[in-house]
Protein backbone atom coordinates (compact mmCIF):
# COMPACT_ATOMS: atom_id res chain seq x y z
CA UNK A 1 0.00 0.00 0.00
CA UNK A 2 3.15 2.38 0.87
CA UNK A 3 4.78 1.79 -2.51
CA UNK A 4 1.10 2.55 -4.39
CA UNK A 5 0.82 5.57 -2.60
CA UNK A 6 4.67 6.64 -3.07
CA UNK A 7 3.27 6.16 -7.22
CA UNK A 8 0.65 8.23 -7.11
CA UNK A 9 2.60 10.96 -5.29
CA UNK A 10 5.10 11.10 -7.78
CA UNK A 11 2.75 10.84 -10.55
CA UNK A 12 0.59 13.81 -9.38
CA UNK A 13 4.11 15.77 -9.38
CA UNK A 14 5.02 15.08 -12.52
CA UNK A 15 1.62 16.62 -13.53
CA UNK A 16 2.46 19.78 -11.75
CA UNK A 17 5.32 19.81 -14.34
CA UNK A 18 3.25 19.29 -16.69
CA UNK A 19 1.59 22.10 -16.16
CA UNK A 20 4.26 24.02 -15.26
CA UNK A 21 5.63 23.59 -18.65
CA UNK A 22 2.36 24.52 -20.77
CA UNK A 23 1.83 27.37 -18.78
CA UNK A 24 4.56 28.99 -19.17
CA UNK A 25 3.93 28.42 -23.23
CA UNK A 26 2.17 31.67 -22.54
CA UNK A 27 4.07 35.30 -21.11
CA UNK A 28 3.09 38.80 -21.19
CA UNK A 29 6.16 41.67 -20.31
CA UNK A 30 5.06 44.72 -20.02
CA UNK A 31 7.22 47.76 -21.01
CA UNK A 32 9.20 49.17 -17.99
CA UNK A 33 11.45 52.08 -17.33
CA UNK A 34 14.35 50.23 -18.20
CA UNK A 35 17.37 52.19 -19.63
CA UNK A 36 19.11 51.66 -23.44
CA UNK A 37 22.72 51.11 -23.84
CA UNK A 38 23.32 50.75 -27.26
CA UNK A 39 27.15 50.05 -28.35
CA UNK A 40 28.37 50.85 -31.75
CA UNK A 41 31.02 48.52 -32.08
CA UNK A 42 32.77 46.13 -34.54
CA UNK A 43 34.46 42.78 -34.42
CA UNK A 44 37.95 44.21 -35.54
CA UNK A 45 38.11 47.37 -32.98
CA UNK A 46 40.80 46.35 -30.22
CA UNK A 47 38.71 48.81 -27.64
CA UNK A 48 35.39 46.84 -28.29
CA UNK A 49 36.89 43.47 -28.31
CA UNK A 50 38.16 44.30 -24.42
CA UNK A 51 34.99 45.90 -23.37
CA UNK A 52 32.78 43.24 -24.99
CA UNK A 53 33.00 40.95 -21.76
CA UNK A 54 32.72 43.70 -19.08
CA UNK A 55 29.38 44.82 -20.72
CA UNK A 56 28.46 41.32 -20.44
CA UNK A 57 29.07 41.25 -16.67
CA UNK A 58 27.38 44.89 -16.57
CA UNK A 59 24.33 43.36 -18.44
CA UNK A 60 23.91 40.84 -15.95
CA UNK A 61 24.85 42.98 -12.60
CA UNK A 62 21.96 45.81 -14.21
CA UNK A 63 19.27 42.85 -14.39
CA UNK A 64 16.27 44.49 -15.80
CA UNK A 65 17.16 48.43 -15.35
CA UNK A 66 19.55 48.23 -18.63
CA UNK A 67 18.89 46.46 -21.44
CA UNK A 68 22.23 46.32 -23.39
CA UNK A 69 22.73 46.00 -27.70
CA UNK A 70 26.21 45.36 -29.42
CA UNK A 71 25.23 47.63 -33.26
CA UNK A 72 28.27 46.04 -35.79
CA UNK A 73 29.39 48.30 -37.76
CA UNK A 74 31.89 47.43 -40.75
CA UNK A 75 32.24 43.81 -40.33
CA UNK A 76 31.26 40.57 -40.74
CA UNK A 77 28.01 41.21 -38.31
CA UNK A 78 26.61 44.25 -40.00
CA UNK A 79 23.66 43.77 -41.16
CA UNK A 80 20.05 45.56 -42.06
CA UNK A 81 19.17 45.52 -38.69
CA UNK A 82 22.38 47.46 -37.54
CA UNK A 83 22.57 49.87 -40.62
CA UNK A 84 19.01 50.66 -39.89
CA UNK A 85 19.21 51.41 -36.26
CA UNK A 86 21.83 53.67 -36.80
CA UNK A 87 20.14 55.53 -39.36
CA UNK A 88 17.38 56.14 -36.55
CA UNK A 89 19.67 57.55 -34.46
CA UNK A 90 21.18 60.08 -37.01
CA UNK A 91 17.88 61.03 -37.07
CA UNK A 92 19.24 63.42 -34.45
CA UNK A 93 22.84 62.94 -34.44
CA UNK A 94 24.45 63.10 -37.71
CA UNK A 95 28.12 62.27 -36.48
CA UNK A 96 29.88 59.37 -37.96
CA UNK A 97 31.39 57.83 -34.96
CA UNK A 98 33.80 55.60 -34.45
CA UNK A 99 34.06 52.26 -32.31
CA UNK A 100 33.20 52.01 -29.13
CA UNK A 101 30.60 54.47 -29.21
CA UNK A 102 27.80 54.15 -26.47
CA UNK A 103 24.58 55.75 -26.78
CA UNK A 104 22.11 55.92 -23.63
CA UNK A 105 18.52 56.29 -24.32
CA UNK A 106 19.43 57.36 -27.73
CA UNK A 107 21.71 60.21 -27.08
CA UNK A 108 25.38 59.81 -27.66
CA UNK A 109 26.82 59.17 -24.05
CA UNK A 110 30.89 58.46 -24.92
CA UNK A 111 33.31 57.23 -27.24
CA UNK A 112 36.40 55.54 -26.15
CA UNK A 113 37.15 52.33 -23.58
CA UNK A 114 37.67 54.30 -20.88
CA UNK A 115 34.49 56.12 -21.11
CA UNK A 116 32.62 53.18 -19.59
CA UNK A 117 32.51 55.86 -16.33
CA UNK A 118 30.84 58.30 -18.26
CA UNK A 119 27.94 55.83 -19.19
CA UNK A 120 27.57 54.92 -16.17
CA UNK A 121 26.83 57.95 -15.14
CA UNK A 122 24.61 58.83 -17.92
CA UNK A 123 22.48 55.46 -17.05
CA UNK A 124 22.14 56.34 -13.36
CA UNK A 125 20.71 59.95 -14.54
CA UNK A 126 18.47 58.13 -16.76
CA UNK A 127 16.80 55.57 -13.87
CA UNK A 128 15.81 58.68 -11.61
CA UNK A 129 14.12 60.45 -14.65
CA UNK A 130 12.45 58.45 -16.41
CA UNK A 131 8.64 58.49 -16.19
CA UNK A 132 6.37 55.57 -16.01
CA UNK A 133 5.82 53.74 -19.22
CA UNK A 134 2.69 53.31 -21.42
CA UNK A 135 0.70 49.74 -20.48
CA UNK A 136 2.29 48.04 -23.70
CA UNK A 137 2.99 44.25 -23.79
CA UNK A 138 5.29 42.10 -25.51
CA UNK A 139 3.89 38.72 -25.51
CA UNK A 140 5.61 35.21 -26.38
CA UNK A 141 2.92 33.00 -27.19
CA UNK A 142 4.25 29.16 -28.14
CA UNK A 143 7.87 30.78 -29.20
CA UNK A 144 6.00 33.57 -31.46
CA UNK A 145 6.41 37.23 -30.08
CA UNK A 146 3.47 39.58 -30.99
CA UNK A 147 3.50 43.28 -29.84
CA UNK A 148 0.36 45.64 -30.71
CA UNK A 149 0.18 48.93 -32.52
CA UNK A 150 1.11 51.98 -30.71
CA UNK A 151 -1.53 55.02 -30.03
CA UNK A 152 1.83 57.02 -31.00
CA UNK A 153 5.61 56.91 -31.49
CA UNK A 154 6.32 53.23 -32.82
CA UNK A 155 7.40 49.93 -31.32
CA UNK A 156 10.73 48.71 -31.77
CA UNK A 157 11.66 44.87 -31.58
CA UNK A 158 15.53 43.55 -31.84
CA UNK A 159 16.17 40.64 -31.77
CA UNK A 160 19.51 40.19 -30.04
CA UNK A 161 22.20 36.96 -30.42
CA UNK A 162 24.79 35.63 -27.48
CA UNK A 163 27.82 34.24 -27.90
CA UNK A 164 27.71 34.66 -31.93
CA UNK A 165 30.63 32.90 -33.29
CA UNK A 166 33.05 35.32 -35.06
CA UNK A 167 34.04 33.59 -38.45
CA UNK A 168 37.78 32.42 -38.68
CA UNK A 169 39.23 34.66 -41.64
CA UNK A 170 37.61 38.33 -39.52
CA UNK A 171 40.37 40.53 -38.28
CA UNK A 172 39.49 39.75 -34.63
CA UNK A 173 41.79 40.37 -31.59
CA UNK A 174 39.22 39.55 -29.24
CA UNK A 175 37.53 36.32 -28.20
CA UNK A 176 35.85 33.73 -30.24
CA UNK A 177 32.91 34.98 -30.12
CA UNK A 178 30.96 38.02 -29.47
CA UNK A 179 27.80 38.86 -27.17
CA UNK A 180 24.53 40.97 -27.61
CA UNK A 181 24.67 40.77 -31.10
CA UNK A 182 21.83 42.93 -33.01
CA UNK A 183 20.33 40.20 -36.10
CA UNK A 184 17.05 41.15 -36.61
CA UNK A 185 14.50 44.29 -36.16
CA UNK A 186 11.09 44.70 -36.68
CA UNK A 187 9.25 48.00 -36.45
CA UNK A 188 5.81 49.04 -36.25
CA UNK A 189 4.69 52.38 -36.23
CA UNK A 190 0.72 53.91 -35.07
CA UNK A 191 -0.30 53.52 -38.69
CA UNK A 192 -0.25 49.71 -38.75
CA UNK A 193 2.68 49.85 -41.10
CA UNK A 194 5.98 47.36 -40.19
CA UNK A 195 8.98 47.45 -41.19
CA UNK A 196 11.65 44.32 -40.58
CA UNK A 197 15.21 44.35 -41.07
CA UNK A 198 17.51 41.19 -40.54
CA UNK A 199 17.12 38.10 -39.38
CA UNK A 200 14.11 37.77 -36.80
CA UNK A 201 14.28 34.13 -36.35
CA UNK A 202 15.70 33.46 -32.67
CA UNK A 203 19.10 31.91 -32.35
CA UNK A 204 19.96 29.17 -29.90
CA UNK A 205 20.58 31.40 -26.74
CA UNK A 206 18.90 35.38 -27.29
CA UNK A 207 17.60 38.32 -26.06
CA UNK A 208 14.26 40.51 -27.23
CA UNK A 209 14.00 43.67 -26.35
CA UNK A 210 10.81 45.82 -27.06
CA UNK A 211 11.44 49.48 -27.09
CA UNK A 212 8.32 52.30 -27.24
CA UNK A 213 9.64 55.51 -28.92
CA UNK A 214 9.24 58.30 -31.35
CA UNK A 215 9.33 57.89 -34.96
CA UNK A 216 11.72 60.84 -35.43
CA UNK A 217 14.11 59.35 -33.07
CA UNK A 218 14.86 60.56 -29.58
CA UNK A 219 14.58 58.92 -25.90
CA UNK A 220 12.19 55.86 -25.38
CA UNK A 221 9.36 55.94 -23.84
CA UNK A 222 9.51 52.71 -22.55
CA UNK A 223 11.44 49.61 -22.45
CA UNK A 224 11.76 45.47 -21.65
CA UNK A 225 13.95 43.17 -22.11
CA UNK A 226 13.11 39.04 -21.97
CA UNK A 227 15.87 36.47 -22.34
CA UNK A 228 15.54 32.51 -22.66
CA UNK A 229 18.63 32.57 -20.39
CA UNK A 230 16.57 33.69 -17.78
CA UNK A 231 13.10 31.67 -18.81
CA UNK A 232 15.51 28.81 -18.97
CA UNK A 233 16.68 29.36 -15.78
CA UNK A 234 13.75 30.40 -13.87
CA UNK A 235 12.07 26.69 -15.22
CA UNK A 236 14.82 24.63 -14.38
CA UNK A 237 14.82 25.97 -10.88
CA UNK A 238 11.16 25.53 -10.47
CA UNK A 239 10.98 21.91 -12.12
CA UNK A 240 13.94 21.14 -9.99
CA UNK A 241 12.23 21.88 -6.67
CA UNK A 242 9.07 20.28 -7.48
CA UNK A 243 11.25 16.98 -8.18
CA UNK A 244 12.73 17.19 -5.15
CA UNK A 245 10.06 17.47 -3.11
CA UNK A 246 8.06 14.83 -4.91
CA UNK A 247 11.29 12.29 -4.51
CA UNK A 248 11.80 13.16 -0.81
CA UNK A 249 7.78 12.50 0.08
CA UNK A 250 8.00 9.43 -1.96
CA UNK A 251 11.06 8.16 -0.60
CA UNK A 252 9.50 8.90 3.01
CA UNK A 253 6.25 6.61 2.73
CA UNK A 254 9.19 3.87 0.51
CA UNK A 255 12.12 3.70 3.53
CA UNK A 256 10.36 5.22 6.94
CA UNK A 257 9.40 1.99 8.50
CA UNK A 258 5.86 1.91 9.58
CA UNK A 259 4.93 2.58 13.26
CA UNK A 260 2.06 0.23 13.37
CA UNK A 261 3.01 -2.79 14.99
CA UNK A 262 3.05 -6.68 14.20
CA UNK A 263 -0.31 -8.51 14.18
CA UNK A 264 0.31 -10.96 17.26
CA UNK A 265 0.45 -14.96 16.37
CA UNK A 266 -2.68 -17.10 17.61
CA UNK A 267 -1.14 -19.64 19.64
Amino acid sequence: MRHILAVLILALCLSSITTAIAEESVEQHWLKRTVLVEERTAIWCPSCAEIDPELSMVARSHGARTAIVGLHIDDAFENNASRARIEYQMQNDETNYGTPTFFVDGVKAAEGYDSWADVQKKILSQESNRQAPEDIALSLVDGEFAIPTPANGQLTLMVLEHGKVVPASADNPGEDTRDRVLIGMKVIDSGSNITIYGDLELPEVWSVILIHEPVEGGEPYGVVEISNQVLQEDADDNLLQILAICIFLGGLLVFIPSNRPPNSEEE
